[in-house]
């Protein structure tokens, strides 16, 4: 399920795969025109066990937030088959797209790429 500054995502344990139920709040801060950083809010649980992590990643690697929730799940032990996190386009496609809109994002925008190595 989706909805401006925030998405949710459900799937019940299935063979050798954990259940889960994971909420991603979201929203941008900063002043002028561009806000400068996406701050996130993880919080829900993946096998019974609670997850709540909050982060924040500046406006040009904010669009890679979802490596970050992996990295956050698999630091806490959790761990998913691939397409747990990345496979619901029907919630993340909308997702990405007001994030874009909220930070003023432009197709082709340069990235900081010691910020993006340092972020993943």
């Amino acid at each position: 399920m989706f909805r401006p500054g925030h998405a949710e995502v459900s799937r019940p344990a299935t063979q050798g795969y954990p259940g889960y139920h994971l909420v991603l709040d979201y929203h941008v801060e900063g002043e002028g025109e561009k806000p400068e950083w996406a701050c996130f809010h993880l919080h829900g649980e993946v096998d019974r066990q609670p997850i709540d992590v909050q982060f924040s990643m500046h406006r040009d690697v904010a669009f890679n937030f979802l490596q970050r929730i992996r990295r956050c799940l698999r630091r806490r032990g959790v761990r998913l088959h691939a397409d747990v996190v990345f496979g619901f386009h029907a919630v993340y496609d909308p997702l990405f797209e007001d994030l874009r809109q909220q930070l003023h994002g432009m197709p082709g925008e340069p990235v900081n790429l010691e910020r993006f190595l340092r972020e993943r």
